[in-house]
């Protein structure tokens, strides 16, 4: 047994790393995760970067509120790690079939699986991969976010049932939701705004794993930059008691 710890040891290492829920996310869905920013290419509102050794944010010149996810990633130098070990491995591919091939081996066989909770498709190969993923898996259910649209339109006709994106706005290509009626999902300063705007708000990605139409809304929460209106929002939703962070506990 000890002789094969080694040969163990280099395939975990060439394998992705998926976790197991979040704060936020039921501990039976199986998450995966990109570096924040980083594989965003069409962010925009949101675009934030953590530095994959010390933390340090960086934001976008159109940065409206932080990324929760890229603040994640500023607070714990293990997410930092698994996501930029999944993204150095993805990088160097240059086929949707590499890229298949290594998700094939990663997954983790829950039955759920949300695709990105920090990153996006980066590109049309690795989105066509994932699609590629849900069609060999119908039992299993794919989700998530993204900003890319270009890459889902591209291939809405030909999507698989199982893989249920929102659009998630405030990107380059937000004029696509309309043009093609996607579903979608827009962070709100203040439970007030998600009432004007006559949207849900979605506490537990319960919304999100739904198939349908329905857009929805998700509460400003995460770190936000001092001095800003999401930081002024945040102090404002704290003084009315309104729970908008997640805990474990």
């Amino acid at each position: 047994m000890l002789s094969s710890c080694p040969i163990q040891l280099a395939e975990d290492r060439q394998r992705l790393k998926f976790q197991t829920g979040n704060a936020k996310i039921h501990h039976t869905v199986a998450t995966f995760s990109l570096p924040s920013g980083t594989t965003c290419p069409f962010a925009r509102e949101c675009k934030s970067k953590a530095h994959r050794i010390t933390g340090k944010i960086t934001d976008g010149k159109f940065t409206e509120f932080r990324c929760s996810s890229a603040s994640d990633e500023a607070r714990s130098p293990n997410a930092r790690r698994a996501r930029n070990h999944n993204w150095d491995l993805l990088r160097p591919l240059t086929t949707v079939d590499e890229i298949t091939e290594l998700i094939e081996v990663s997954l983790t066989g829950h039955m759920i699986t949300r695709v990105h909770v920090g990153g996006d498709y980066f590109n049309q190969r690795y989105f066509d991969a994932w699609v590629n993923i849900a069609s060999n898996h119908p039992g299993q259910m794919f989700y998530g976010y993204t900003k890319s649209l270009p890459y889902w339109v591209a291939r809405l006709d030909s999507m698989p049932r199982n893989l249920n994106l929102t659009a998630s706005m405030g990107g380059e290509c937000d004029y696509l939701i309309d043009e093609y009626n996607l579903r979608y999902s827009r962070v709100v300063f203040h439970p007030r705004q998600a009432e004007r705007l006559g949207l849900e708000i979605d506490h537990d990605d319960s919304h999100a794993m739904i198939y349908g139409n329905e857009s929805f809304a998700l509460l400003l929460h995460g770190t936000q930059p001092s001095g800003s209106d999401a930081a002024s929002a945040l102090k404002t939703m704290r003084a009315e008691n309104i729970k908008f962070s997640y805990s474990r506990n």
